[in-house]
C-alpha cells in the first residue's frame, strides 16, 4: 500500500513539475475581482460584449453589455427582457461567454480583441491569420490594434493585428497536455487498484 501511495505522490509531482506556470494559471480557479478591476475589464471589452457574470451572492447571469457607467453597467439577457443594471461592487466575476473567435470572411477586429483580452497575457493560444500563418504560443502584450505573442520554440516575438485574425483560442502547451494525460493515467491506475482490492475481499 505504501508503494502505491508513493507512486501517486510521484505522479502528481511529475504533473506539476512539467506543467508551465501559465498553464497552471489557466487551469486554476479564478479569484473574486474587486469593483475597480471589474470596471477595467468591462471598459476594455466594451459595449456589445457577450458575458457570463457571477454576482456577489453567487447568482449567474448571461447577456450583452448595452451601456457602461461610473458605478455599474447595463446587461441585456434574452431579447424580451429589459436591460438590468448591475453595480460593479456587486460583481464577483466577469468572463466572455465564448473564449474563441473564428471567421471565414472579413475579420472583426473588435471581436478578435475581446477574445484575446478575455484569454489574457500569459495564456497559451493558437492563432491563424488572413495570410495563412498559424502560430502557437503565449500572449505577451495586448494593445489597442494588435497583440504580441511568443511562438513556441522561438526567441523572437511576433506582432499580429486584430484585423488580421481569422481564428484564435486558448491552446494548452505540450507540457500541459502531457500532464493531463499522465494525471488521467495515474487516476485510472488508482481506481483499478482499489477495484482490485475490493475484489480480494
Amino acid at each position: 500500500m505504501k508503494q502505491w501511495n508513493r507512486f501517486i505522490v510521484m505522479a502528481l509531482v511529475f504533473c506539476i513539475g512539467i506543467l508551465p506556470v501559465s498553464d497552471v494559471a489557466a487551469l486554476a480557479a479564478d479569484t473574486p475581482a474587486g469593483p475597480e478591476m471589474v470596471k477595467q475589464q468591462l471598459d476594455q471589452l466594451g459595449v456589445g460584449a457577450n458575458l457570463k457574470v457571477q454576482l456577489a451572492d453567487g447568482k449567474k447571469l448571461k447577456g450583452s453589455v448595452v451601456s457602461l457607467g461610473e458605478e455599474g453597467f447595463e446587461l441585456k439577457g434574452k431579447s424580451a427582457d429589459a436591460p438590468r443594471h448591475i453595480a460593479y461592487n456587486n460583481v464577483n466575476e466577469v468572463k466572455l461567454a465564448k473564449l474563441k473567435y473564428r471567421t471565414k470572411g472579413t475579420p472583426d477586429a473588435v471581436e478578435a480583441r475581446r477574445v484575446v483580452l478575455g484569454l489574457g497575457v500569459g495564456h497559451h493560444i493558437q492563432v491563424k491569420t488572413t495570410a495563412g500563418m498559424m502560430y502557437h504560443g503565449n500572449i505577451q502584450l495586448i494593445d489597442s490594434d494588435s497583440f504580441t505573442m511568443l511562438p513556441d520554440h522561438e526567441t523572437t516575438p511576433v506582432q499580429i493585428a486584430f484585423a488580421e485574425v481569422q481564428y484564435v483560442e486558448q491552446n494548452l502547451s505540450t507540457g500541459a497536455k502531457v500532464a493531463i494525460i499522465v494525471g488521467a493515467a495515474a487516476a485510472a491506475v488508482v481506481i483499478g487498484f482499489f477495484v482490485w482490492l475490493g475484489n480480494q475481499d
